[in-house]
């Protein structure tokens, strides 16, 4: 749009509204009245509180600018000397595409000879819109610029040189007519109050690739498989029993096994056994005590001392064990979580993913009773046909997305592992490996995708968010913002594709806005009988 000197009409909206508000000031009504659908207050685009013909051409600028980090767009009634002119600024911020709702701005006029004149909006009057009136004293060409000052924002939007006309009638008669096609209106109340974002169509790095099925794998030595040590009775510490899907560090214990009691131990047995072994215990002991005295009186040899030492000694053990086997033998009746028991341990950080037994249940040396695995490290393994080998050259990384996920995995070269050096003969591919960080755990080992391996070097392009391609009957489609408020629709030809980005070959231009978040409600815009958002002024 060229703002040098030519207002432009007002939208057809804006128009009737105008129309409504200066048949209502001419029969009387104050200033100040409102539009029933008027979701700004205040006057509409282009009012003429002073009731000039109204059949002209409605003088208005509407403008947008976008800054690094806020998005302007403006209405105002063409400026005259000494007349108020109320701009309506809405300001958006482009990280969230969300409206400014504080800050002041300031509308500077300078240049042309005379001196500059300012005029301040201490805060929006609605979130994202803010209502300086700019009241000119001096006519000729002016620059415009437009300044948002926030806590966390300073930015200056430059409007360009815009005319200042001597009187309204000349504003009129300056006004150019847009012969140019009707854009797709969607209004920015609109805007902020669902999922919305514009992005900048940019020169980017774009990686040439080819694509080909993979598989998610899970690395050897981030599984472990526990087994039962022995024979015995299987229990869970304490208050820790652990379930599938529970997180362990490398050293928790998992489970305890309580040894289990000797083949045909009964109770009677076991206590028949302990009464034995402490009868031979107290025979022994009274033998050493009989021949400890003969041997200091010389009447035995020391050798039969020592003798009786050592089966005092034998059979002192044998009651031990006896009644170790006794014990062992309640405590695996009832489970006991102390005793003769074996702690199993997890030998890795990991997650439970099987568990084949439970707490009480008897086990036999060697069993399996728990499987574990670490997610936070996986495999990807690409197969890359056999076609396509031939452009295999430098492998430099790999990019992939799963359907529904939160977006795409990017791996660069540092995460290669291995490059196959013949030929699959079942499947006719390449097998590629690479390693990737899982610790978010949002992939699954075993998933299937469609992997893209990097094969060449970047090129620079111009790229669109892959996001901003709508559909169209077969036809790839974005919607290019050509206004805060308008926007029109392009068939694109598309390029390689990096990620989430996609190159542009025609169809787009760098620095043009393309939608690339609600690029759905503009396609619904552009087929509704009304504009969507119509039926209010700003």
């Amino acid at each position: 749009m060229n703002n040098k000197t030519m207002p432009t009409p007002l939208r057809p909206h804006a128009v009737s509204l105008f129309t409504f508000l200066v048949i209502a000031t001419g029969c009387d009504a104050p200033h100040g009245h409102e539009h029933p659908h008027d979701a700004h207050g205040g006057h509409a685009h282009g009012e003429d509180p002073h009731g000039h013909d109204h059949g002209a051409h409605v003088a208005a600028e509407a403008v947008t600018r976008w800054g690094d980090k806020t998005q302007l767009f403006v209405e105002f009634p063409a400026l005259v000397v000494g007349e108020p002119s109320p701009f309506a600024a809405h300001l958006t911020s482009l990280d969230q595409h969300t409206p400014v709702d504080e800050g002041m701005i300031v509308v500077e006029l300078s240049g042309g000879g005379p001196p500059t004149e300012r005029f301040v909006a201490d805060a929006p009057t609605t979130p994202g819109i803010f209502r300086p009136v700019i009241q000119p004293q001096h006519p000729g060409t002016r620059r415009v610029t437009v300044q948002l000052t926030t806590g966390l924002v300073s930015e200056v939007h430059d409007l360009g040189e815009l005319q200042v006309f001597s009187t309204r009638e000349e504003a009129s008669m300056a006004a150019a007519h847009d012969e140019g096609g009707e854009p797709i209106s969607y209004l920015l109340e609109r805007q902020w109050q669902v999922p919305f974002e514009v992005q900048r169509a940019s020169a980017r790095s774009i990686r040439p690739s080819l694509p080909a099925f993979a598989t998610l794998l899970q690395p050897r030595d981030t599984a472990a498989t526990l087994t039962a040590p022995r024979d015995g009775r299987l229990s869970a510490p304490r208050g820790a029993r652990k379930r599938i899907g529970d997180r362990v560090a490398a050293g928790d214990v998992l489970f305890s096994i309580t040894a289990a009691p000797q083949a045909g131990a009964t109770p009677a047995t076991l206590d028949l056994a302990i009464e034995r072994a402490s009868i031979e215990a107290d025979a022994a002991q009274r033998e050493v005590t009989r021949l400890t005295q003969l041997a200091e009186q010389g009447v035995v040899p020391r050798r039969r001392l020592d003798e009786a030492s050592s089966a005092l000694a034998s059979a002192e053990a044998k009651l031990k064990s006896a009644r170790r086997q006794r014990a062992s033998f309640a405590q695996t009746q009832r489970i006991a979580s102390k005793g003769d028991t074996v702690e199993i341990p997890s030998p890795i950080d990991a997650n439970v993913t099987k568990l084949h037994v439970s707490p009480g249940s008897w086990v036999s040396r060697g069993q399996v009773l728990a499987e574990l695995a670490s997610r936070d490290r996986l495999l990807l393994s690409v197969h890359i046909p056999e076609a396509y080998v031939g452009r295999v050259r430098d492998i430099s990384g790999a990019w992939f997305t799963l359907d529904g996920g939160p977006g795409g995995v990017n791996l660069d070269k540092s995460s290669l592992l291995s490059v196959g050096v013949a030929i699959d003969p079942r499947t006719r591919t390449l097998p590629v490996l690479f390693e990737l960080d899982n610790t978010d755990g949002r992939l699954f080992a075993g998933m299937n995708t469609l992997a893209n391996v990097v094969v060449d070097s970047p090129r620079q392009t111009v790229a669109i968010p892959l996001d901003a391609l709508v559909d169209d009957a077969g036809a790839d489609i974005v919607y290019v913002q050509t206004g805060g408020e308008s926007f029109e629709r392009r068939a694109v030809k598309l390029g390689a594709r990096d990620g989430e980005w996609v190159e542009v070959v025609e169809g787009v231009g760098e620095d043009e806005w393309v939608v690339s978040e609600g690029a759905y409600l503009i396609k619904l815009a552009s087929t509704s009988t009304e504009s969507v958002g119509h039926g209010h002024a700003h």
